[in-house]
């Protein structure tokens, strides 16, 4: 019998913590699942326990590869799932037990494509960031249309929600390989051909906040952070969007939010990125706007039509990155629709008439 549920489980050397994860997927109280273990290169000892779980379990299927990432894992997840629903848990963090026998009815509901879930913080200990528990806060409950202004208030992970695997199949739709922000493009894919979500409050997804993962180490400051991915990731993985977005004729359906959506990908380049290396960040983004000829669908669009034209210094909420350290100390800066003051560091915003 084919399984309802698959649940990917992307693994790279997290020995520590994978008995935990293990446990709270195999012993949960829906049973009609099978567990893709996608042992991603490990080199610690997270392919024995892999092997020891899945002598004793055997809806357990262990796929061992090359180390590509976690987009690549999670793809092949999807590539070898069977089940009419598929969902993704990270191999260091836990599920409660009666996560899948309490949401996976809700699909029975009508136009209901996709089950999202709350999320609990878990903080490993001697954990110097602080995680905003506010970004993963449901902002709706229930039965909700997925329209521009719902997924824009939902966070993008891809771990606390079920899926469709035949929407996924059928619209192509996977993590972007070799990137980081991986969750943003699909699941935003994934809402564009998507008709409406269930809301569950439950905390079912706990999330671990721990030292050595990809998540503790976004929020640093200094050279070491500009050293722990490529820049333009953010730039690389919006262009990986609207590929989709173009290829399955949805530019008017994205149209409301992708200017929008553009400029915060464009500005969180320029964050990442040191100062004389921030044209790089300009020049990507303006490839981008000539590649899907995006001033032909905005034709009065300013921020466009000078990113098209190499026209940055037209752009004043772009040139604000560009500050020397004495015009951030003292300067005036004349930005699009506000004079921007700096006085010791601070920056005041004046509206024009």
């Amino acid at each position: 019998m084919s399984p309802i549920l698959s649940v990917v489980i992307p693994v790279y050397n997290t020995g520590k913590y994978l008995n935990k994860c293990l446990d709270s997927v195999i012993n949960q109280s829906f049973k009609n699942i099978e567990i893709i273990c996608v042992n991603d290169g490990s080199i610690d000892n997270s392919l024995d326990i892999l092997r020891k779980y899945s002598e004793e379990d055997k809806r357990i299927k262990i796929i061992s590869k090359k180390n590509g990432g976690l987009s690549s894992a999670r793809n092949v997840g999807i590539e070898n799932a069977q089940g009419k629903y598929i969902t993704f848990v990270d191999s260091d963090d836990f599920i409660e037990l009666n996560t899948y026998e309490s949401s996976l009815w809700y699909f029975s509901l009508d136009k209901v494509d996709l089950v999202y879930f709350s999320t609990r913080l878990v903080f490993e200990d001697n954990i110097a960031r602080i995680q905003d528990e506010r970004y993963f806060e449901h902002k709706y409950t229930g039965l909700v249309n997925l329209s521009n202004d719902v997924v824009a208030n939902m966070d993008v992970c891809a771990w606390n929600k079920i899926y469709k695997l035949s929407i996924l199949k059928k619209y192509d739709i996977k993590f972007p390989e070799g990137l980081w922000y991986e969750d943003g493009p699909f699941f935003l894919s994934y809402a564009l051909v998507s008709n409406s979500a269930f809301f569950i409050n439950d905390k079912f997804y706990n999330y671990l906040i721990r030292a050595g993962s990809i998540m503790s180490q976004c929020n640093k400051k200094g050279k070491t952070y500009h050293k722990t991915f490529h820049e333009l990731d953010p730039l690389l993985c919006f262009e990986f969007l609207l590929r989709f977005v173009f290829k399955w004729k949805l530019h008017e359906k994205f149209k409301p939010v992708l200017v929008d959506l553009f400029q915060q990908k464009i500005y969180e380049a320029l964050r990442c990125l040191p100062q004389k290396e921030r044209i790089l960040a300009l020049n990507k983004s303006t490839e981008i706007v000539n590649l899907f000829n995006l001033t032909c669908y905005f034709p009065n669009d300013y921020y466009l039509i000078s990113l098209s034209k190499k026209h940055y210094h037209k752009i004043g909420e772009v040139n604000r990155f560009f500050l020397t350290r004495k015009q951030r100390l003292l300067g005036i800066w004349d930005a699009n629709r506000h004079y921007i003051i700096c006085f010791l560091g601070i920056k005041i915003k004046i509206k024009k008439n």
